[in-house]
């Protein structure tokens, strides 16, 4: 490379001569720029890379730097970036030979301030320069302008003056008295007019203080509440300093004083919004144990009583999914209103020194305290009137509504002797309430602590089911009895956990509450398309395999992967898998749930409707719902031939199965009286013990031999077999 010569530059005196720092790895650029600008009487040190650039940068600190964008290694957005981090406040000129967007996005994103396209136009380069510098003094200069002036606002509410004890004057510098009320032109007062914002015990009070500090010639500070000279209430803080004379006698106050209304008034906002509910005002869950807790103490000395109550709102959780959110608050702060109204009017003639408390806890509870209770019957009466008013209709968004109350209660002393004790078992009262039906009230009962314990043991358990492969499939075939052939399974959970196999109707429930369900539906999902995939790989002519789907695990979008997973994972053909979901899941905000449906089938599954008959799908809903089979309820099953309404309710489910073209399965067949009636009113197709129970996977090929038979003996003694050869063999 061709050696440059020396810059020969002497530059003109300058007072303050800029001092630039020049980055480019092109050492003719750093020269003739270097030069140019060194003729305007600037100090120029340049660098041949930005890592040489960060390092001077920690010794001296330039006025501007002008960053080259194309560099080896460290390029120029780089070097701005780290530079803009040490320095944030100096100004950064871009260079780059580069006249696209997205380089010009680059600089100013890493933190330059202009850009500049490289060219031998030295002086709008230096023009450049001096308007960037001056627009970086100009910024730091605002910026001391704003710190000032945001300590002058700091202060804007306090005032400073002295207090003459012989001529018992106050005077300060102008505005100091503003924060008494008084113009900002006041810089005198006497005694007499500060007194006159205070009330005398507030006076009394700081004159005391005063004479205190002056005989001990100590400063002192207090806090104030006094009423301004436009009669408005003010919460102040003095802090006053005593000033000795030359014999050592105290004859001056040095005093400050604060304006701190907004501050208390923030303070009691925020120690409310901590202590009391957003939405009704009603004290909150801290604040009720806290009251609750000294009502103990208060009624333990005395062997006195104190009830607790929770009100647990009956499905309250349709109001906000129909009505909005919004309105499921009006009726939240509506219920409050009522009870509360309701301790006031039946209190009134009461010689009660503590009232009722009512608090509102989270979600759609109620607390309620009765300190001092005489008899159970008070209790009562009281949470009665409560569940009355709670039960009265709502007009919440142009619609009218109703709720009830499931309430639980517990005593002191009887069911506990801590805050936390008392609601914790009022509520599994409640619950207890809910379980059994809800709209009633319920005392605690020792045994509901046993459930409980029950409860999180199962809850304990299911969370480890998975792992410990302690859950299992059984499965039950149906029968086309007229076919005299098995056409599908049904796959049943069971667990067994510590030596005993749990019923279902207590670990599923359970699962449901907690949402342990969905893990373990999509393991059941999984397991029943795998064992269908291995038994038709042997031989067994199944058409599907069918499960129950609960609710929750229907609203879940993974129901929908984990069926195409498994239907794709085990190669199984289009309508394998038969979901059994609920009258109530199907129509449930019908107009979201008819797409989930129809992709579920899309996926490669059938719908079936279980329980048909006792839920409340309306046969306008029916109709459009994209299903393929009818499963009788076992209860209607079971009054065939005792009952003329179970034959009754069988034709017509039967009947209405025909007319929309879907298949009807009768569950819980379990005497031949049974099939022989359903079979006389067109229903082919069964479900139960006398064709099967349910069984192992092991057992399942024996299973269907046997229900199989039995279907031929019903078909043929009923007359309802078909041609010969017709029916053929599930087991080759």
């Amino acid at each position: 490379m061709t050696e440059l010569p020396p810059r020969q530059i002497q530059p003109p005196v300058q007072q303050h001569p800029l001092c630039v720092h020049l980055v480019d790895d092109d050492p003719m650029w750093r020269y003739l720029a270097g030069t140019a600008l060194g003729e305007r009487g600037w100090r120029v040190q340049d660098f041949d890379s930005g890592a040489t650039l960060l390092e001077a940068v920690v010794r001296q600190s330039p006025d501007i730097v002008l960053i080259d964008a194309m560099m080896p290694q460290m390029d120029g957005f780089e070097t701005c970036r780290r530079l803009r981090l040490a320095m944030p406040d100096v100004p950064i000129l871009m260079l780059t030979s580069l006249e696209d967007e997205s380089s010009i996005r680059s600089a100013y994103s890493a933190g330059a301030d202009d850009f500049f396209i490289k060219s031998m136009h030295w002086s709008l380069l230096g023009e450049r320069i001096r308007h960037l510098v001056r627009i970086a003094d100009m910024g730091r200069a605002l910026n001391r302008s704003n710190d000032h002036l945001a300590r002058l606002h700091t202060s804007v509410r306090t005032g400073s003056f002295d207090f003459d004890l012989r001529s018992r004057r106050l005077r300060g510098s102008p505005g100091s008295f503003c924060v008494l009320g008084f113009e900002e032109t006041r810089t005198e007062l006497h005694e007499k007019e500060f007194r006159q914002v205070l009330d005398s015990a507030q006076h009394e009070r700081l004159r005391d203080i005063v004479e205190r500090a002056c005989r001990a010639g100590e400063p002192f500070e207090t806090d104030l509440v006094l009423c301004d000279a436009n009669g408005a209430e003010r919460s102040i803080r003095v802090e006053a300093d005593p000033q000795l004379d030359a014999e050592g006698r105290v004859r001056l106050l040095r005093c400050v004083i604060r304006d701190q209304t907004r501050d208390v008034q923030t303070r009691r906002t925020l120690e409310r919004l901590s202590s009391h509910d957003s939405l009704t005002g009603l004290p909150n869950r801290s604040l009720f144990l806290a009251a609750l807790s000294e009502e103990i103490e208060v009624a333990r000395p005395g062997d006195q009583q104190v009830a607790v109550a929770v009100l647990d709102l009956d499905r309250f959780t349709q109001i906000n999914e129909t009505l909005g959110q919004v309105a499921g608050d009006e009726v939240l702060c509506e219920v409050g209103r009522r009870i509360q109204q309701i301790l006031v009017t039946r209190g009134e003639g009461e010689a009660r020194m503590r009232p009722p408390l009512l608090a509102r806890l989270p979600g759609d509870e109620f607390a309620l305290m009765v300190p001092d209770v005489r008899s159970l019957a008070e209790v009562d009466e009281l949470v009665g009137w409560a569940m009355q008013e709670v039960q009265r209709p709502y007009q919440v968004a142009d619609t009218e509504c109703f709720v009830s109350a499931s309430v639980g209660v517990a005593l002191y002393p009887r069911d506990g002797d801590a805050a936390g004790i008392l609601l914790t078992r009022a509520d599994r009262a409640a619950r207890e309430v809910k379980s059994r039906g809800r709209n009633d009230v319920a005392w605690y009962l020792p045994s509901l602590n046993h459930d409980t314990r029950s409860r999180l043991e199962m809850v304990s358990g299911l969370h480890k089911a998975l792992e410990r492969n302690e859950l299992e499939l059984h499965f039950q075939p149906w029968v086309d009895v007229a076919a005299a052939r098995v056409t599908g399974l049904e796959a049943l959970l069971r667990w067994r956990h510590q030596g005993r196999q749990v019923p279902p109707n207590e670990f599923i429930p359970v699962a449901e509450d907690t949402g342990l369900i969905i893990p373990i539906g999509e393991w059941v999902l999984q397991q029943a398309a795998e064992l269908l995939a291995t038994w038709r790989q042997q031989g067994v002519a199944l058409d599907r395999i069918a499960i129950n789907v609960p609710t929750v695990h229907f609203e879940r979008d993974s129901l929908l992967t984990t069926l195409r997973a498994a239907t794709v994972v085990n190669r199984l053909a289009s309508q394998s898998i038969e979901l059994e979901l609920t009258e109530t899941c199907m129509v449930r905000d019908f107009e979201r749930t008819l797409p989930r449906l129809e992709a579920l089938i899309d996926a490669g599954a059938t719908l079936a409707i279980d329980d048909f008959g006792t839920g409340y799908s309306s046969l306008a809903y029916l109709t459009r719902l994209p299903i393929s089979k009818l499963k009788v309820d076992r209860a209607f099953v079971s009054q065939l031939g005792t009952s003329t309404q179970g034959g009754a309710v069988c034709r017509a489910i039967v009947a209405l199965g025909q007319s929309l073209g879907v298949q009807v399965l009768a569950e819980g067949v379990e005497t031949s009286a049974q099939a022989g009636a359903l079979l006389g009113i067109g229903c082919d197709v069964m479900q139960g013990f006398m064709f099967s129970r349910p069984v192992p996977a092991t057992r399942v090929r024996e299973a269907i031999a046997a229900a199989q038979a039995v279907a031929q003996r019903l078909a043929h003694v009923h007359g309802r077999a078909c041609a010969a050869g017709a029916a053929g063999e599930v087991l080759k």
